[in-house]
This record gives structure tokens, sequence and C-alpha cells, in this order.
């Protein structure tokens, strides 16, 4: 495949999931390929263990050669809830029983798109935005990952559109040794579900809508292994909380670094020697804690080291800043701030065993928010198709 081209297809491949693929179908036209991972780990936070699922998904990445060097594709790829069916206890009528509240699969990814060794590509749908590239530097670990990016706001990011950003349309193309993308994010129906601090619905009148957002960001690859990074992603929402009006702006702007490989990313998992990734960022009403948005600074620098043998040490160090002040609902001082270290073993390529510890030393004014920010530990698997 053409050099340009595959550089302009593996930003949403390799974010998509693993970056190898179970070849399902081939012709000269049509590829269709199986990608994902199944993974659990048992985590402790000090008090209680818990087995949860470890970001287990599925997904489909279809390829179609079309005429005058051009070529489609699409994506889809769902999350797996793999330990529980989170069933809740529901009493009704003097009977005691079962009641769902979680689904076994849920959306992660669903996007089709065009690309041309020359023109770029563009893509629709549900899909790693422009911003992510950024933030990606340091998302690779398998527990204690992405906390600080500032990606994943409002949960996966996609309402903003930094992180797998809902109804989005991406161009990317490269100019020599430097990479553009460019996003707009038009969503049908931008209005947010409001929940009080009990997990119900409010019911007082209050509203949020958040239409549309845009971002872009350009990197710049050095050497072969080295590329440097800058993006930023906006949107506006308007409303209305507790009898306030709101209108205000959700943004981020942020800088990367990133030498290597990760090896659960990179082609074919086949990843060698150092890798570094660094990132950091300030936001404006992004950060969301204890149901209010804040400014935030933040950042991360991870390093990781591939070795022969299958072992995998990483050390990571994570820090995000609070913008606080008379008018916020948290007072003071708010830092989060920790270390995590961690050790994988490359059992096979496709099998991971792991381990991660987490050393927290954040300094917070409210002493209830510091106490949360437990020490914690994790052990787990990770089996990759």
């Amino acid at each position: 495949m053409n050099k340009k081209l595959l550089a302009l297809l593996i930003p949403s491949v390799l974010m998509a999931s693993s970056a190898q693929a179970i070849e399902l179908y081939k012709d000269q036209t049509n590829a269709l390929n199986m990608m994902g991972w199944l993974g659990f780990a048992a985590v402790n936070d000090g008090d209680d263990t818990a087995v949860v699922d470890n970001f287990s998904r599925v997904g489909f990445r279809f390829d179609r050669q079309e005429k005058n060097g051009w070529r489609s594709f699409a994506h889809t790829e769902w999350g797996i809830n793999m330990v529980t069916s989170d069933d809740s206890l529901k009493y009704v009528g003097g009977q005691l029983g079962a009641q769902k509240t979680s689904d076994f699969l849920f959306n992660r990814l669903g996007y089709v798109g065009l690309s041309h060794a020359k023109w770029g590509s563009l893509s629709f749908g549900k899909q790693w935005g422009a911003y992510y590239d950024v933030a990606y530097t340091t998302d690779v670990l398998n527990v204690y990952t992405g906390y600080s990016v500032g990606a994943y706001t409002f949960g996966d990011g996609g309402l903003t559109g930094a992180g797998r950003a809902d109804s989005a349309f991406i161009y990317r193309n490269s100019f020599g040794d430097l990479d553009i993308a460019l996003q707009y994010a038009a969503k049908q129906n931008g209005d947010v579900a409001l929940f009080d601090k009990n997990g119900q619905a409010v019911d007082d009148g209050s509203h949020l809508s958040f239409d549309t957002s845009y971002g872009a960001n350009l990197t710049y690859h050095v050497t072969d292994k080295f590329k440097v990074l800058a993006g930023f992603n906006r949107g506006d929402f308007e409303g209305e909380l507790a009898g306030v009006s709101v209108d205000d702006t959700n943004e981020i702007i942020g800088i990367g670094a990133q030498y290597g490989s990760f090896y659960q990313y990179a082609p074919g998992r086949d990843a060698k020697g150092l890798y570094v990734g660094f990132n950091a960022h300030q936001s404006k009403q992004n950060e969301l804690v204890a149901g209010q948005l804040y400014d935030s600074t933040g950042a991360e620098f991870l390093v990781a080291y591939h070795y022969d043998n299958g072992f995998v040490p990483s050390f990571l160090i994570s820090y995000q800043d609070l913008d606080t002040d008379e008018n916020t609902a948290i007072k003071g001082n708010w830092t989060r701030q920790f270390a995590v270290l961690g050790l994988h073993y490359r059992y096979s390529r496709d099998t991971v065993m792991f381990a991660e510890a987490k050393f927290d030393f954040s300094d917070m004014d409210d002493k209830g928010f510091e106490a949360a920010q437990d020490n914690s530990y994790a052990v787990g698997i990770r089996y990759f198709f």
C-alpha cells in the first residue's frame, strides 16, 4: 500500500482497538477484518478487591478498493461487559427479582470514509476525535490510564468531540513529514441528560444543549520514531441550570510528543525497545468533578521498555490541577497527582498478563476529595484477537 495512504489510515485503525486483526474475508476488491480483545482485572483500592472488565471490545473493519486510487472503509466497534450484567434487585408486589440495568454490548465506534494517497481521507460517524491524537500518547496502560489527558469529559468525550467524538466529520492528510486533521461534529440532538447526585433525572426545568464542536491537530514527524503534536477542541453549550442561565465554551488546547510504539497499538502489536509519551493541556469548562465543570491544567508522562523476553515495565506520572476560586463549588487547592508502576508480560503476541500499581500523592484542601484518591493496584489478563 502507498506509504502516504497507510499513514492516513493508521490513526483510525490503531486507536480503534488493537492494531492486529483476524482476516475474515479478502478478495481483489474487498477485505473484512475482526479486531479487539477480552480483558479482566482484579482491582484493589486499599479496602476492597473487585473483578472488573478491562475495556473488552470487538470491532469489524471493512475496506474496499474503489476507482481512480480511492479506497472506502467502514469500522464498527462495541464494548463488551464480560464480568457482570449489572442486575439490580427490584421489589414489586411482595416479589423480589432481578432488573437488568446495563447492556452486554454498547457502542464505542461506528464510521465510514474514503481515502486517497493525494487527497487525504474523510470519515463520518462516531470516531476518535482529532484532539485524541495528542491525548493518545500516554493513554496506553491497561487500568490507570486516561486520567489527565482531558479527552473523556462526560464519559467517552463523545459529546465534546475530544474523545470518541459523536457525529463527527474528520479530514486527514499528510504533506511530507506533517500530518493534519480537521474535525467538525454536528449533532442532530445535543441535549444533555441531567441527573442529581442520587442518579435521578433532574425535573426542575434545568436543560443543557451541546450541539456542535470543532477541533484540529498537527503532527510533525521529526524522525521515523519521534513525533511532536499540537491540537485543540472547542464547542459551546447553553441552557439553564437550577434557574440560572448558562452560556459558555468548552475548550481544550494541548501539546504532545511520542517516541517509538507501545505494543498494544503498534502494527501487528510488534514493538521493541523504548517508548516515551508526553502530553500537556489547558482547558476551559472541561474537567467534570462532583457534578461541576472546571477550567484545568493537566499533564502526563509515560516511559516503557519492550524487552525481547516479553516483559514491558512502565512508569507513568499524572498531574491535574483545577482552577478554583471563591465562585466555584470546590474552594481552595485541588491537585490530583499520582504515579503508576506497571509490568506487562507478553506471554505471546496475543496474550498479555499485567500488574499495575497506583501511588497517589494528591494535594487537596478538601480532605474528603483527597481521601478519595486512594493508592490502588491491579492484576489482570488480556486476550487479543
